[in-house]
C-alpha cells in the first residue's frame, strides 16, 4: 500500500505544495491558484529512477505533516518533514510557510549526509516564469536550458551538506495566466 498524499496550502489559497507517492519515493509539485481557487500553474520537481545514487531531487521515502511551535509563540505552524535515502547517503527535508511576506512563500530546507563526495546534489524543476525561486543560505540557482537547479554552494566534501530555497508565485504571471485561460 502506498503512502497517502500530503499537501499544504497557503492561508490565502494561492499556493500549495503537494506530495504524492511515485514508485519508491515522494514527488512534489507546486500549484498556483487564482482568486477563485482554480489551478492556473503547476511546477513538478524532477525525480530520478530508483537505481540512481545521486538523484536530481532528494529521494524522500517518509513524510509527515507536523504542527511546530516557534520559540515562545502560542501559534503553531504546519511543516512537512521528511527523510529518505539513495546509495549510501541520507536526505532530509523541511517545507514550511514563510511569515511576514506580502505573497505566499514556501521555504524548503534540505540536507544530505554524504559518506562520499556527491556526484550531484540539489533540487531540480523545469523553468516556469510563473514561479519565483530564490536560493537561500549557502545555495545557488543554476539555469541550464529548460531546467532550474538549486544546489549547495559547496558539494566537494563529505559529511552533512545543506541547501535551502524559497518559492512563490509571480503575481503578474498568475494574473496573465488567468486572462489567458478565460480568453480561450
Amino acid at each position: 500500500m502506498n503512502p497517502a498524499p500530503l499537501s499544504m496550502t497557503s492561508f490565502d489559497g494561492r499556493l500549495s505544495v503537494e506530495f504524492s507517492w511515485d514508485v519508491d519515493r515522494f514527488a512534489h509539485a507546486l500549484v498556483g491558484y487564482d482568486q477563485h481557487g482554480t489551478p492556473v500553474a503547476s511546477l513538478p520537481c524532477v525525480n530520478a529512477s530508483d537505481d540512481v545514487a545521486w538523484p536530481c531531487s532528494p529521494p524522500i521515502q517518509q513524510l509527515s505533516l507536523e504542527s511546530l511551535r516557534s520559540g515562545d509563540s502560542l501559534l503553531a505552524m504546519d511543516a512537512l518533514l521528511g527523510v529518505g535515502g539513495a546509495g549510501t547517503s541520507h536526505w532530509s527535508i523541511s517545507v514550511q510557510w514563510v511569515e511576514s511576506v506580502d505573497w505566499a512563500t514556501l521555504k524548503f530546507e534540505l540536507a544530505c549526509r554524504c559518506r562520499q563526495t556527491p556526484e550531484s546534489l540539489g533540487s531540480q524543476y523545469p523553468v516556469d516564469p510563473r514561479f519565483v525561486i530564490q536560493p537561500g543560505k549557502d545555495s545557488i540557482l543554476i539555469q541550464e536550458n529548460d531546467w532550474l537547479r538549486i544546489q549547495p554552494t559547496e558539494t566537494n566534501q563529505t559529511g552533512t551538506i545543506r541547501w535551502e530555497y524559497s518559492v512563490n508565485l509571480d503575481p503578474a504571471s498568475v494574473a496573465d495566466q488567468k486572462r489567458f485561460l478565460v480568453g480561450r
